[in-house]
Protein backbone atom coordinates (compact mmCIF):
# COMPACT_ATOMS: atom_id res chain seq x y z
CA UNK A 1 0.00 0.00 0.00
CA UNK A 2 2.82 2.55 0.60
CA UNK A 3 4.20 1.51 -2.32
CA UNK A 4 1.11 3.02 -4.48
CA UNK A 5 1.05 5.94 -2.83
CA UNK A 6 4.46 6.79 -3.38
CA UNK A 7 3.97 6.32 -6.86
CA UNK A 8 1.17 8.12 -6.72
CA UNK A 9 2.55 11.12 -5.10
CA UNK A 10 6.17 10.63 -7.78
CA UNK A 11 7.21 14.39 -8.82
CA UNK A 12 6.22 15.04 -12.40
CA UNK A 13 9.42 14.55 -14.59
CA UNK A 14 10.45 17.98 -15.68
CA UNK A 15 10.46 18.59 -19.81
CA UNK A 16 13.22 18.13 -22.10
CA UNK A 17 14.71 21.58 -23.08
CA UNK A 18 17.03 20.45 -25.06
CA UNK A 19 14.34 18.49 -27.60
CA UNK A 20 11.70 21.63 -26.92
CA UNK A 21 14.26 23.83 -28.48
CA UNK A 22 15.15 21.43 -31.16
CA UNK A 23 11.90 21.86 -32.63
CA UNK A 24 11.42 25.71 -32.03
CA UNK A 25 14.50 25.28 -34.59
CA UNK A 26 13.36 23.76 -36.90
CA UNK A 27 10.01 25.95 -36.98
CA UNK A 28 12.03 29.01 -37.27
CA UNK A 29 14.37 27.00 -39.69
CA UNK A 30 11.62 26.26 -41.87
CA UNK A 31 9.68 30.22 -41.55
CA UNK A 32 13.25 32.16 -42.10
CA UNK A 33 13.55 29.90 -45.72
CA UNK A 34 10.48 30.59 -46.84
CA UNK A 35 11.00 34.28 -46.16
CA UNK A 36 14.62 34.25 -47.50
CA UNK A 37 12.46 32.84 -50.47
CA UNK A 38 10.59 35.61 -50.65
CA UNK A 39 12.88 38.84 -50.11
CA UNK A 40 15.00 36.86 -53.06
CA UNK A 41 11.68 37.09 -55.17
CA UNK A 42 10.69 40.02 -54.43
CA UNK A 43 14.06 41.88 -54.77
CA UNK A 44 14.75 40.08 -57.93
CA UNK A 45 10.95 41.09 -59.19
CA UNK A 46 11.56 44.50 -58.52
CA UNK A 47 14.72 44.82 -60.39
CA UNK A 48 13.42 43.07 -63.38
CA UNK A 49 10.73 45.31 -63.35
CA UNK A 50 13.10 48.71 -63.14
CA UNK A 51 14.62 47.25 -65.92
CA UNK A 52 11.28 46.90 -68.31
CA UNK A 53 10.22 50.10 -67.28
CA UNK A 54 13.63 51.96 -68.37
CA UNK A 55 13.66 50.17 -71.14
CA UNK A 56 9.83 51.03 -72.41
CA UNK A 57 10.13 54.31 -74.59
CA UNK A 58 7.16 55.47 -76.73
CA UNK A 59 8.53 57.30 -80.33
CA UNK A 60 7.20 60.23 -81.84
CA UNK A 61 8.10 60.51 -85.37
CA UNK A 62 8.26 64.31 -86.09
CA UNK A 63 6.77 64.25 -90.24
CA UNK A 64 8.05 66.90 -92.72
CA UNK A 65 10.91 69.38 -91.69
CA UNK A 66 9.80 71.66 -89.03
CA UNK A 67 11.84 73.89 -87.75
CA UNK A 68 14.48 73.85 -84.46
CA UNK A 69 12.06 76.42 -82.30
CA UNK A 70 9.32 74.65 -83.57
CA UNK A 71 10.71 70.99 -82.26
CA UNK A 72 11.64 72.88 -79.35
CA UNK A 73 8.22 74.14 -78.54
CA UNK A 74 7.03 70.50 -79.41
CA UNK A 75 9.71 69.35 -76.78
CA UNK A 76 8.38 71.69 -73.81
CA UNK A 77 4.97 71.61 -74.19
CA UNK A 78 4.95 67.47 -74.48
CA UNK A 79 7.61 67.08 -70.82
CA UNK A 80 4.72 69.13 -69.31
CA UNK A 81 2.23 66.67 -68.95
CA UNK A 82 1.38 65.01 -66.32
CA UNK A 83 1.74 61.31 -67.73
CA UNK A 84 4.73 62.37 -69.21
CA UNK A 85 8.09 61.85 -66.82
CA UNK A 86 10.95 62.78 -69.48
CA UNK A 87 11.32 63.73 -72.73
CA UNK A 88 14.72 63.36 -75.35
CA UNK A 89 14.21 65.10 -79.05
CA UNK A 90 16.60 63.46 -81.30
CA UNK A 91 18.05 64.81 -84.62
CA UNK A 92 17.94 63.33 -87.55
CA UNK A 93 22.04 62.73 -87.49
CA UNK A 94 21.16 61.93 -83.28
CA UNK A 95 18.34 59.37 -84.90
CA UNK A 96 21.28 57.78 -87.42
CA UNK A 97 23.89 57.18 -84.10
CA UNK A 98 21.56 55.71 -82.18
CA UNK A 99 20.68 53.18 -84.87
CA UNK A 100 24.88 52.72 -85.39
CA UNK A 101 25.17 52.15 -81.94
CA UNK A 102 22.77 49.35 -81.83
CA UNK A 103 22.56 48.01 -84.93
CA UNK A 104 25.59 49.04 -87.39
CA UNK A 105 25.03 46.59 -90.29
CA UNK A 106 21.24 48.21 -90.72
CA UNK A 107 23.11 51.70 -90.50
CA UNK A 108 25.20 50.61 -93.34
CA UNK A 109 22.44 49.18 -95.54
CA UNK A 110 20.72 52.34 -95.02
CA UNK A 111 23.41 54.61 -96.33
CA UNK A 112 24.41 52.34 -99.30
CA UNK A 113 20.38 52.80 -99.83
CA UNK A 114 21.00 56.20 -99.91
CA UNK A 115 18.54 57.02 -97.07
CA UNK A 116 21.48 58.73 -95.13
CA UNK A 117 18.78 60.89 -93.54
CA UNK A 118 16.62 59.61 -90.54
CA UNK A 119 13.25 61.98 -88.98
CA UNK A 120 13.62 63.33 -86.62
CA UNK A 121 11.93 61.90 -82.99
CA UNK A 122 11.03 62.63 -79.29
CA UNK A 123 11.49 59.66 -77.00
CA UNK A 124 8.98 60.13 -74.33
CA UNK A 125 9.64 58.12 -70.81
CA UNK A 126 5.95 57.89 -68.90
CA UNK A 127 4.84 57.78 -65.85
CA UNK A 128 4.77 54.52 -63.94
CA UNK A 129 1.19 54.78 -63.61
CA UNK A 130 0.70 56.04 -66.93
CA UNK A 131 2.12 52.53 -68.81
CA UNK A 132 -0.84 50.00 -67.93
CA UNK A 133 -3.23 53.15 -69.62
CA UNK A 134 -0.58 53.65 -72.57
CA UNK A 135 -2.90 53.16 -75.84
CA UNK A 136 -5.54 56.07 -74.77
CA UNK A 137 -2.60 58.52 -73.83
CA UNK A 138 -0.73 58.58 -76.85
CA UNK A 139 -4.09 58.37 -78.98
CA UNK A 140 -4.39 61.47 -77.04
CA UNK A 141 -0.94 63.01 -77.73
CA UNK A 142 -1.41 62.29 -81.21
CA UNK A 143 -4.46 64.00 -81.74
CA UNK A 144 -3.06 66.86 -79.97
CA UNK A 145 0.35 67.01 -82.09
CA UNK A 146 -0.45 66.21 -86.09
CA UNK A 147 2.54 66.39 -87.12
CA UNK A 148 3.67 63.59 -85.13
CA UNK A 149 3.38 59.77 -85.12
CA UNK A 150 3.47 57.63 -82.29
CA UNK A 151 5.37 54.00 -82.03
CA UNK A 152 5.73 52.06 -78.77
CA UNK A 153 5.34 48.10 -78.13
CA UNK A 154 2.09 47.33 -77.01
CA UNK A 155 2.81 43.91 -75.52
CA UNK A 156 5.91 45.82 -73.62
CA UNK A 157 3.66 48.03 -71.83
CA UNK A 158 1.37 45.43 -70.97
CA UNK A 159 4.58 43.02 -69.45
CA UNK A 160 5.91 46.47 -67.48
CA UNK A 161 2.39 47.14 -65.69
CA UNK A 162 1.78 43.45 -64.85
CA UNK A 163 5.33 42.98 -63.34
CA UNK A 164 4.65 46.11 -61.31
CA UNK A 165 1.51 45.07 -60.53
CA UNK A 166 3.01 41.79 -59.10
CA UNK A 167 6.05 43.49 -57.30
CA UNK A 168 3.66 45.48 -55.45
CA UNK A 169 1.04 42.32 -54.67
CA UNK A 170 4.19 40.82 -53.45
CA UNK A 171 5.57 43.61 -51.26
CA UNK A 172 2.10 44.12 -49.75
CA UNK A 173 1.52 40.39 -48.91
CA UNK A 174 5.37 40.38 -47.15
CA UNK A 175 4.44 43.48 -45.10
CA UNK A 176 1.00 42.14 -44.46
CA UNK A 177 2.30 38.57 -43.16
CA UNK A 178 5.23 40.51 -41.29
CA UNK A 179 2.55 42.24 -39.70
CA UNK A 180 0.79 39.15 -38.97
CA UNK A 181 4.06 37.72 -36.97
CA UNK A 182 4.41 40.56 -34.98
CA UNK A 183 0.65 40.73 -33.67
CA UNK A 184 0.85 36.84 -33.02
CA UNK A 185 4.25 37.96 -30.96
CA UNK A 186 2.54 40.76 -29.06
CA UNK A 187 0.01 38.18 -27.99
CA UNK A 188 2.48 35.74 -26.95
CA UNK A 189 3.99 38.61 -24.67
CA UNK A 190 1.02 39.83 -23.66
CA UNK A 191 -1.14 36.78 -22.09
CA UNK A 192 0.04 35.92 -18.68
CA UNK A 193 1.86 33.24 -17.90
CA UNK A 194 1.01 30.77 -15.07
CA UNK A 195 4.66 30.25 -13.92
CA UNK A 196 8.28 32.04 -14.85
CA UNK A 197 9.05 30.91 -17.97
CA UNK A 198 13.04 30.24 -18.38
CA UNK A 199 15.20 29.75 -21.21
CA UNK A 200 14.59 32.66 -23.35
CA UNK A 201 17.49 33.66 -24.32
CA UNK A 202 18.10 30.10 -25.20
CA UNK A 203 15.21 30.63 -27.63
CA UNK A 204 16.28 33.84 -28.96
CA UNK A 205 19.69 32.63 -29.55
CA UNK A 206 17.93 28.96 -31.36
CA UNK A 207 15.95 31.18 -33.93
CA UNK A 208 19.08 33.32 -34.74
CA UNK A 209 20.73 30.13 -35.77
CA UNK A 210 18.17 29.11 -37.50
CA UNK A 211 18.24 32.32 -39.08
CA UNK A 212 21.95 32.01 -40.03
CA UNK A 213 21.06 28.47 -41.60
CA UNK A 214 18.86 29.61 -43.89
CA UNK A 215 21.33 31.93 -44.87
CA UNK A 216 23.99 29.43 -45.28
CA UNK A 217 21.19 26.93 -47.28
CA UNK A 218 21.12 29.78 -49.95
CA UNK A 219 24.67 30.11 -50.07
CA UNK A 220 25.20 26.43 -50.61
CA UNK A 221 22.52 26.37 -53.41
CA UNK A 222 24.30 29.26 -54.95
CA UNK A 223 27.94 28.09 -54.57
CA UNK A 224 27.61 25.84 -57.90
CA UNK A 225 27.43 28.72 -60.27
CA UNK A 226 30.78 29.47 -59.51
CA UNK A 227 30.84 33.23 -58.48
CA UNK A 228 29.09 33.03 -55.05
CA UNK A 229 29.50 36.78 -54.00
CA UNK A 230 28.30 37.91 -57.45
CA UNK A 231 25.24 35.69 -56.78
CA UNK A 232 24.54 36.61 -53.87
CA UNK A 233 24.26 40.42 -54.63
CA UNK A 234 22.19 39.45 -56.73
CA UNK A 235 19.55 37.77 -54.50
CA UNK A 236 20.05 39.63 -51.11
CA UNK A 237 21.60 42.52 -49.27
CA UNK A 238 22.88 42.80 -45.89
CA UNK A 239 20.03 44.66 -44.34
CA UNK A 240 17.72 42.64 -45.54
CA UNK A 241 19.88 39.25 -44.00
CA UNK A 242 20.00 41.44 -40.74
CA UNK A 243 16.77 41.96 -40.74
CA UNK A 244 15.86 37.94 -41.44
CA UNK A 245 17.99 37.76 -38.19
CA UNK A 246 16.69 40.07 -35.82
CA UNK A 247 12.88 38.62 -37.00
CA UNK A 248 14.20 34.83 -36.32
CA UNK A 249 15.54 35.56 -32.72
CA UNK A 250 12.24 37.86 -31.89
CA UNK A 251 10.53 34.81 -32.82
CA UNK A 252 12.51 32.12 -31.25
CA UNK A 253 12.25 34.14 -28.08
CA UNK A 254 8.52 34.26 -28.22
CA UNK A 255 7.90 30.61 -28.81
CA UNK A 256 10.26 30.01 -26.25
CA UNK A 257 7.57 31.42 -24.06
CA UNK A 258 4.50 29.91 -26.03
CA UNK A 259 5.41 26.39 -25.90
CA UNK A 260 3.00 25.05 -27.51
CA UNK A 261 4.88 22.62 -29.63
Amino acid sequence: MADFLEKETAPAKPKHVGRLYRRLFLLVFAVAVLWQSALFIDMRLNAYYRELSDSFKVIFVVEGSPSNEVLAQMGETLNQKADVAAVRLFSPADALESVRRQNPQLTESLLLMGKNKMPAYFELKLADRAVGNVGPLVDNLASEYETLSPRYNAEHARLVFYTGLCAKFLRLALLFAGLLFLAFMFLVEAYPAAGARAHHVSGALSGVLAGVCSGAFFAVMLYPTGFLSEAARLFTTPERQILVLVFCGLLGWTLSKWQKF
